[in-house]
């Protein structure tokens, strides 16, 4: 008789978007042919991996390689060539216990990574002599450090890093190599704290015969127990800048000192770009630098650390964070000349290429394509961003069964509100008016009304009688309702209603 009111309404979605990640351009695979001057980018060519294969490859006495995860098959294999030829091989990796707790805490790591780490660790067991900290994080190699010395510093773990992610690696002389076996030396003997001895078993490190020669800092900043000379570096360049800094880290520390000066630097008109990887854990340091004025973009797979200040240069292991620069076991190498030059060129292409871009109050009529929000990680957290989205809302129940389009219009404001929930720029929202329905507690009303009757001897008499309403009327609480239950009783219900100022429903 009287069906539900389909109803709809269009709004253009002018709500901010929360701080969060904007896609600005697609992800694509990024050049990983050398940057030239002995800096090379990780990619699918496996450039670099290949340069890591042929050192260990062409090594004639001593092997180092150290790698916060070792799981990289083709590295593993030139390893245990090079100990078949008498080559002796030594490694440094994290323990156990550190690369647990780094998938507990990061979404970036995962089981099968630590799976892969430890079936190599087995393959390698008995063959290369092999200790381990938990404050290992540092990433090299280096090949005959008495002779023809030749060595590599990596962003990358030397596991699949070396093929699909963002990194970099940088070719050193030979005096840096050689100081960078000083800076293995110095964590083997003195700062290792497992060995392992066989497959599955590993044991307590004993104290050195000697202590060996400190690392020469000058040549090889670092992080050790003993030394934060990596940290002066990073606080020396940053304080240093005058015109433009470029940074990359895969882990930013809202309140470490580096972060703070970057933010201090961007406050008062520096030109400051930060590279990262889009993750909840660097999202107050990631706002703090964007109020202060710096640009901050992302690719999914960034985990390279590098700084470019006015011309010079550092690639490190560390990431801008106390774990890093004030702990652990970190290395990095200073760039000048065509070095700086050439890490300079990656960064600015990695900036102009990078997908992600952070912003806080993104309008999303600014035709972006999908959105991420700072507290979640991308590989959940983003969402498409559509030209319309269609919300269907509850039924609402309007007033009166003939006034179906008087029913207020229900509320659209927590659907707006920028929580990230609906992504699109026009809101269609769809809803049916339902006609009421008599209350269950209803009584019906009658109304006294005067016949006349016959009486027994055939006069006419006047009485008063109790008489349904037509249509019937009903009273429920302080409400009075008209009952409709024909199509033709429409009308005289809109009268009655009107006369008794009461809501027509239907049963």
């Amino acid at each position: 008789m009287i069906s539900p009111l389909k109803k709809s309404h269009v709004i253009e979605n002018t709500a901010p978007l929360p701080a969060g990640w904007v896609r600005i351009h697609p992800t694509t695979a990024l050049d990983d042919r050398p940057a030239g001057a002995g800096l090379i980018c990780t990619g699918p060519r496996k450039e670099f991996l290949s340069r890591l294969v042929a050192g260990v490859d062409s090594a004639k006495e001593v092997v180092l390689v150290a790698s916060f995860l070792l799981a990289d098959k083709t590295l593993a294999d030139a390893m245990l060539r090079a100990v078949e030829r008498g080559v002796r091989v030594y490694a440094l990796n994290s323990s156990e216990q550190r690369l647990s707790r780094a998938t507990e805490a990061d979404g970036d790591f995962d089981q099968r990574m630590i799976d892969e780490h430890k079936a190599l660790l087995d393959r390698l067991a008995g063959k290369v002599l092999l200790r381990s900290a938990e404050h290992f994080h540092a990433k090299f190699l280096v090949a005959d450090p008495r002779g023809e010395t030749r060595g590599w510093i990596s962003t990358a773990n030397f596991n699949k890093a070396l093929e699909d992610g963002v990194e970099l690696g940088v070719e050193l002389t030979r005096d840096e190599a050689r100081a960078l076996a000083a800076w293995f030396n110095h964590a083997f003997w003195c700062e290792a704290e497992r060995e392992l001895v066989e497959k599955g078993r590993l044991s307590t490190v004993a104290a050195p015969p000697a202590t060996p020669a400190q690392p020469p800092v000058e040549i090889i900043p670092g992080t050790g127990k003993h030394s934060t000379s990596l940290r002066d570096a990073v606080m020396e360049m940053i304080r240093g800048a005058k015109r433009e800094l470029l940074v990359s880290s895969y882990g930013l520390e809202e309140n470490h000192p580096a972060v703070a000066v970057l933010v201090d630097l961007a406050k008062h008109g520096l030109k400051v770009t930060v590279l990262n990887r889009p993750r909840p854990a660097c999202k107050a340091a990631i706002a703090a630098l964007l109020a202060a004025g710096a640009k901050v973009l992302a690719h999914e797979k960034l985990h390279a650390k590098a700084i470019w200040a006015d011309g010079r240069g550092l690639v490190m292991t560390a990431n801008l964070a106390a774990q890093g620069l004030d702990e652990g076991f970190e290395v990095g190498v200073r760039l000048t000349g065509d070095r700086a030059e050439a890490l300079r060129g990656v960064l600015m292409d990695w900036a102009n290429r990078f997908p992600w871009h952070f912003q806080v109050g993104e309008q999303l009529s600014s035709g972006i394509s999908e959105f991420c929000p700072a507290e979640s990680a991308l590989k959940d957290g983003v969402r498409k961003i559509a030209e319309e989205h269609i919300e269907k809302l509850p039924p609402i129940t309007a007033r009166d069964a003939l006034k179906l389009d008087d029913a207020k219009q229900p509320g659209v404001a927590k659907l707006l509100a920028s929580n990230g929930k609906v992504l699109a720029r026009k809101l269609r929202v769809e809803w049916e008016v339902r006609p009421p329905q008599l209350p269950v507690n209803a009584k019906e009303r009658r109304q006294q009304r005067t016949v006349t009757k016959p009486s027994k001897d055939g006069k006419p008499v006047e009485t008063v009688e109790s008489v349904p309403y037509e249509p019937p009327v009903y009273d429920a609480g302080k409400e009075v309702f008209v009952l409709l239950r024909r199509p033709e009783d429409i009308e005289p219900a809109r009268k009655l209603a009107d006369q008794l100022n009461a809501r027509v429903v239907l049963k």
